[in-house]
Formats: structure tokens, sequence, C-alpha cells
């Protein structure tokens, strides 16, 4: 069934839209807090849980690394600002330091001999609010706020073995959230951070595999994501215009999930590749089959 007006397609389109993104967002909160996590780890008690024993945030991450406890324990002691950063997306790292002015992150592609005792308490994570509490060599690293933080955290990087070449990476956050910040609003703002997240736990991965990352592929990801989001918005704006079926808008509502994978999941950059051609190919059968029938019309009418 075809809807003429484009009010009404307007309003369809933004109903269904407002749908799948809030259907979206309610998946990713629900996964965030164990994200990769089984349910043995996330029972596991491990180093400064009792620094905050009861939070109101507690997260519990895991990655599968093919690598010993040796070759990843020295990617994780030397991070913070001031040193090798976080193995994650830089210019969004470096947006972050611009309004303070007081970092730069540099994603290190080697271990530095020099970053590998830094000293307890005083060595920050992030400048100084958080700070490198405790750490033990081939097993965990684990930071802590200090008072000019306005609440109490601890962020635990913890290697379990699974065998001589393989270990999980396990990292928590337990967060005690202060009683006049909406807890809400504070949990929102952990789950974008999560981008983060997810993005230095590959960067940790990769590096502890031996797979260190190219110059170009953290603006061929962003030039993808882009890609797909405006294709998404091209396919929107032909649903709305031209009363030619739902196929825009499914290309549309097509373009919103395979961002939301490629924002929280981040896949392998070819995975990325096929998704975006699933989207040009979408735009191109939409364009095509409006191309068609202005044909069809055209010789029907002659």
């Amino acid at each position: 069934m075809k809807i003429e007006r484009p009010w009404a397609r307007l309003g369809i389109g933004i109903l269904v839209m407002v749908i799948v993104v809030i259907v979206g967002f309610s998946w990713v909160a629900a996964m965030i807090p164990t994200w990769g996590s089984t349910s043995q780890e996330v029972a596991l008690e491990l180093p400064g849980d009792k620094l905050v024993p009861t939070p109101d945030i507690l997260w519990n991450h895991a990655i599968t690394i093919r690598a010993p406890a040796k070759a990843i324990y020295p990617w994780l002691i030397q991070m913070g600002d001031s040193r090798a950063a976080f193995y994650s997306i830089t210019f969004i790292e470096n947006l972050f330091c611009m309004t303070s002015g007081e970092c730069r992150y540099v994603n290190a592609d080697r271990i530095h001999e020099e970053w590998q005792n830094p000293v307890k308490g005083k060595q920050g994570i992030i400048m100084d609010f958080l700070v490198i509490h405790d750490y033990q060599p081939d097993q965990y690293v684990l930071a802590t706020a200090t008072d000019k933080m306005p609440l109490k955290w601890t962020w635990l990087w913890y290697i379990q073995p699974v065998n001589e070449l393989t270990s999980r990476l396990i990292v928590r956050h337990r967060i005690d959230v202060p009683e006049e910040f909406p807890r809400q609003a504070f949990t929102w703002i952990m789950n974008m951070g999560y981008v983060m997240e997810r993005a230095m736990m590959l960067g940790i991965r990769d590096r502890s595999e031996g797979h260190l990352p190219s110059s170009w592929e953290e603006p061929l990801g962003a030039a993808i994501w882009l890609l797909v989001f405006a294709l998404g918005v091209v396919a929107a704006v032909d649903f709305v215009r031209y009363p030619s079926g739902y196929h825009a808008l499914g290309v549309g509502l097509e373009a919103i999930i395979i961002l939301f994978i490629l924002t929280f999941i981040q896949p392998p950059m070819w995975v990325r590749g096929v998704l975006l051609l699933m989207v040009v190919s979408g735009i191109v059968v939409v364009y095509w089959r409006r191309s068609g029938r202005r044909l069809f019309l055209t010789r029907r009418s002659t």
C-alpha cells in the first residue's frame, strides 16, 4: 500500500525510526554491564572490589586475547593520557582533551620500558583524577579515583590465563555515584563512553597479538560510519519525497541497525566494508526501482 502524502510518509518514517532507535539503545543498555563476560567472570572477586563494595554502576567486560599474560601486561601498565594513551579512537579522545587543553592522546605502537614501573598512587591514568592504585606484573592493573573526583571509582584490567597461548582480559568498573547527581543521567553518559572502552579493548587485543593498527584504519572506520549515516539520510529523504513503496524506508532502518553495529560492536574493517556495501546496494535498488517505474509510466503515456 502506497501512501501519497509526504507528511504522512514523514510521520511513518519518524515513528518507525524512533521505535528502532529506542529498541537499539535499550538493547545496548542491557548488554553493556556484562558485555563479553561469562557469568563466572562476573562472579569473580577481583582486586579492588572491596574499595567500592556497593557500587551504583558495575561493569564487567571481557575479551579473548590469543596471547599469554606476559605479552598483554606491558601494554596495560603503560596506559594513561600522559603516556601510551588508551589504544582507543584517538580523535574522540582528543576532543575531550580540548575542553581542558591539558593533554593530547597519542596511542602507543610499542612497549616503552620507561613506563613499566609507575609510582603507585602518583601515576595518572586520567590526569590526576584517576591514578594507578596498584598493579601486579602479568596479572592486573588497578586505577582509583582521587579526591579531585566527586565519586568513588575503581577501574581494573585483569588478565586471566586460559592456556599458555590464550588469555581473557577482564575490565571491571565499580562506581559510586554522588547522591546529588542523577544516576540515570550518569549511566547514560557511561553507556556512551562504552564506545571508547570497546575500542580500547580491541586495541589492547590487537597490540598484544602483534597486529599493530595501520594509520589509515581509524580514518577509514570514521569514513565508513559517516557514509552509512549519509546513505541512511538519503534513503529517508527518498521515502518521504516519492510514494514508491517501503523499500527506501527499509534501507533507512538497515542503515540505523548497521550504525549500531559499527558504533558498539566495532567489527573488523572488512566486515564494515561489507555492511557499507549492503547499504549502497539498497540505495541502488531504490533508485533503480524508481527509474524503472518512471520508464514504465512514460511508456504507458505514449
